[in-house]
Formats: C-alpha cells, sequence, structure tokens
C-alpha cells in the first residue's frame, strides 16, 4: 500500500465509507479496521475520541449513507442523477464542515458546477 497527502476529512470520508460497507457487509471488517487504526495512530486519545464521537463525523456517515444508498437504488432508475450528485454534495459539505471545525484549514478539494446545489 502507499501513503497519500490527503486533507484529514478526506481520510475520515473513507473511513466512514468502510465503516457503511462493514456494516452492510461484515467480511469487510477488517480493511475497515486497518484503516481505523492508521487514523487512530496519528492523533492523542482525547482527540481522536472527540473527532470520531463528534456530530460532524456522524454527518460524514449520514451523507456517505446517502449518497451509497442512492447509487443503489440508480442502478435501477430508481432515482436521478441529479438526486444522486446531490448526495454527494452533501458529502461534500459534511467533509468541509469536520475539516473547518476540527483542523480550522479548508479542503483543498475543490467542487466544480455546485451552483445548482447552492441555490436553494
Amino acid at each position: 500500500m502507499i501513503n497519500l497527502a490527503v486533507d484529514e476529512a478526506y481520510a475520515f470520508d473513507y473511513l466512514s465509507i468502510l465503516e457503511i460497507k462493514k456494516n452492510k457487509k461484515p467480511d469487510s471488517y477488517c480493511v475497515w479496521m486497518q484503516c481505523y487504526n492508521f487514523l487512530q495512530n496519528q492523533f492523542d486519545n482525547e482527540k481522536w475520541s472527540l473527532m470520531i464521537n463528534s456530530e460532524e463525523y456522524k454527518d460524514i456517515l449520514a451523507a456517505n449513507e446517502l449518497t451509497f444508498d442512492a447509487v443503489d437504488k440508480a442502478k435501477n432508475n430508481e432515482v436521478s442523477a441529479k438526486y444522486v450528485d446531490f448526495c454527494n454534495y452533501q458529502r461534500y459539505i459534511a467533509k468541509q464542515n469536520f475539516q473547518k471545525n476540527f483542523f480550522q484549514t479548508i479542503l483543498k478539494e475543490m467542487k466544480i458546477g455546485y451552483n445548482i446545489h447552492n441555490e436553494h
């Protein structure tokens, strides 16, 4: 495996995706646990606990669950591509909030063409 420098919220987003997969398919547990331990080892226990139990992390999980379910429904044309895109944008917002709250920086990741979601 390789190490990749990414925003902290990006890493927690990835962890949350693995957590959702673990909950849906328990044989994914080892992959999730490996990532969990790798991330946890980079923080002191107090900071880790604060982040992993935060509302911001729960929001990332919820946004990823929403996106995961939307993608599944889109496979059968039960939801529009626009809805899947909207769900994915919610992930981005959740990551932004996590990053700002715990690391006082903005995401380096930039979304293009999302003015449509900001109009509502």
